[in-house]
């Protein structure tokens, strides 16, 4: 007898629908019934009547989330789970999905998060850390910049909202002091010198991986410190500075050299650096400049630019704004900058920005943060020209920008004929960043375009043999976590043309026991709210810098974590056949 016709004959117990009335109940709970014609209680009414293979030869065992609020408002009892489960066992390839979890696909370094989650669910938050530590070398830097795409992919979000994945990774850093031990072990020396210039995420992710591998590593930094826009553009409300240096530390501790205030194409060549015996160079240099436009005023005084104007408060310079602040741009950066603003003296601050609210580049919970905080929003203008009275700014003039993208998605802003005038003290252009490419000049030919050094997207390599680039002077703008996947891509290709193997894969943390899986949920789990993070009150933010998103507690932590549907342990239950209940 085949698995078909062993559940075909499990269904046509009609004891397992002898109390179902259909009333509905199921379809009614059911958080996802229409969204793409789903409806739960189509499924139990199919197998009723025996037209099994039919309702397994469909998406729909699929679209399930397995949340069991059906089965919590049936009236009967009726355990509709154990309906579904046996029916994507029968389910063709085509309907079933990926094999990693949705979450871990969307991440781009590929961290295994229902792993890390089921540790925190168990108590074991180091070993959490471990796990992360697997993929990435920085776990609290990522736990609170992270744009976190994972939980933008999180099936819990079509139940009612996503697992607080990104918070729950900083929860794990912050609690497992002992983690990083294990990811410290260095192979057997190689004997290969590499340097790599910029000691950024991307630069310093390569460095930490190309060491591990036994290679011989110095990160050649142009600023005083290491970190690049993780210390430099980021400002410490977001990424307190002790969370900063710990994990940078923590990366050199295993025998990486750095050589600070050391600007490639003024201080060295990269002839110099090959003539030095280095074997390989990979060049991490980032976006470090701010993106300039020609804009009629911006030579006067008090006109700042955003990237200069992060870099000058993070490290320390002395920045007091004026009253009145406008900020001009909507991403991040933009963002960044205004809630700086308000912390360094400015009493109102205004973003404009050329995009409607629906199309700021910005993350919405950035956004969301600016607002609370008291920054005034004007989407859909754009700059037109800064008004100046005696060498100082006095205002700045908007124009309605009426289209951001053509019709094919690009962008290619256009503006009406509706004018308008901002008064101001002071004008912080944040509009985007760009490459500093002038040590291209005088070197070997690296070829460039569009501000960026152009790669081999296979090797990395650049047209220049040996000189390997990556992160945001290759790919452009991109977040930490994509940086630290480039950097961990880097070291591979980097090892590989040295001969090696290119072998990264490492078990760092214990593997909880998921053989017992049934995925029989508690009464109430498909109604477990997101926990909410508790933050600094408004009142006490623009006194200073103090971190604003406090963290997880271990309750608040645990019950989070509880909430993940197990995605890649349901896909296991159906290849395995097995129904839930039965061990």
């Amino acid at each position: 007898m085949d698995s078909n016709t062993a559940l075909a004959e499990k269904f046509s117990d009609v004891t397992m629908f002898r109390t179902c009335e259909q009333c509905g109940c199921c379809s009614s709970g059911c958080p996802i019934t229409g969204v793409d014609d789903f409806n739960i209680r189509r499924i139990i009414r199919f197998v009723e009547l025996d037209l099994i293979e039919e309702i397994a030869n469909s998406s729909l065992p699929w679209q399930c989330t397995t949340c069991g609020r059906c089965e919590s408002v049936c009236p009967n009892g009726i355990a509709i789970l154990d309906i579904v489960r046996p029916l994507r066992s029968m389910t063709p390839k085509d309907f079933m999905p990926e094999e990693v979890p949705p979450c871990t696909a969307a991440c781009p370094a590929g961290i295994d998060v229902p792993g890390y989650l089921r540790l925190i669910a168990q108590e074991k938050p180091e070993e959490a850390c471990k796990l992360i530590l697997e993929k990435v070398p920085f776990p609290g830097i990522l736990g609170r910049v992270c744009m976190h795409p994972c939980e933008s992919k999180c099936r819990r979000g079509e139940v009612n909202e996503p697992i607080a994945i990104c918070a729950l990774k900083r929860y794990a850093a912050d609690k497992a002091d002992g983690a990083f031990k294990g990811a410290s072990k260095v192979k057997e020396s190689t004997g290969h010198k590499i340097a790599v210039i910029g000691a950024g995420p991307a630069g310093l992710t390569a460095a930490f991986y190309l060491r591990k591998m036994g290679h011989d590593v110095t990160v050649f930094e142009a600023r005083a410190k290491a970190g690049g826009m993780m210390r430099y553009g980021i400002p410490y409300y977001r990424l307190p500075e002790e969370v900063l240096e710990k994990e940078i530390n923590q990366v050199l501790s295993i025998g990486i050299r750095l050589e600070n205030e050391k600007r490639l194409g003024v201080d060295f060549t990269l002839d110099q650096l090959k003539a030095e015996g280095f074997q390989a160079i990979f060049v991490a240099t980032g976006l470090q400049k701010s993106r300039k436009i020609d804009l009629e005023g911006t030579d006067l005084e008090d006109v700042f630019w955003g990237v200069d104007f992060l870099a000058d408060v993070n490290v320390g310079n002395n920045v007091r704004l004026k009253n009145r602040v406008l900020v001009v741009g909507g991403g991040n950066v933009a963002v960044d900058v205004a809630l700086s603003a308000l912390r360094t003296g400015a009493k109102e601050v205004t973003m404009a920005c050329l995009e409607s609210r629906e199309e700021m580049p910005a993350s919405p919970w950035e956004i969301e943060q600016a607002l609370e905080e008291g920054v005034k929003l004007m989407t859909s203008w754009g700059p037109h020209r800064i008004i100046g009275d005696n060498g100082r700014v006095s205002a700045v003039e908007l124009v309605r920008c009426t289209s951001v993208f053509d019709e094919g998605g690009n962008f290619c802003p256009a503006f009406g004929e509706e004018k308008m005038t901002v008064n101001a003290d002071q004008v912080i252009l944040a509009i985007g960043q760009a490459a500093d490419l002038s040590f291209i000049s005088g070197q070997e030919q690296i070829r460039s375009g569009g501000g960026l050094i152009e790669t081999d997207p296979g090797t990395m390599q650049t047209s220049v043999p040996g000189v390997f680039a990556g992160g945001d002077v290759a790919t452009g703008p991109s977040s930490i976590i994509e940086a630290i996947a480039t950097g961990r891509k880097a070291a591979i290709a980097i090892d590989k043309s040295l001969g090696g193997q290119g072998t990264l894969d490492e078990t760092l943390a214990e593997r909880v026991d998921t053989e017992s899986y049934t995925g029989k949920r508690e009464t109430g789990f498909a109604d477990l709210k997101r926990v909410r993070m508790l933050t600094l009150p408004i009142s006490e933010r623009h006194s200073g810098f103090s971190e604003v998103n406090l963290g997880l507690g271990d309750e608040e932590a645990l019950r989070e974590a509880k909430r993940c549907l197990q995605c890649d342990l349901e896909l296991r239950l159906a290849k395995e056949g097995r129904l839930a209940g039965t061990g």
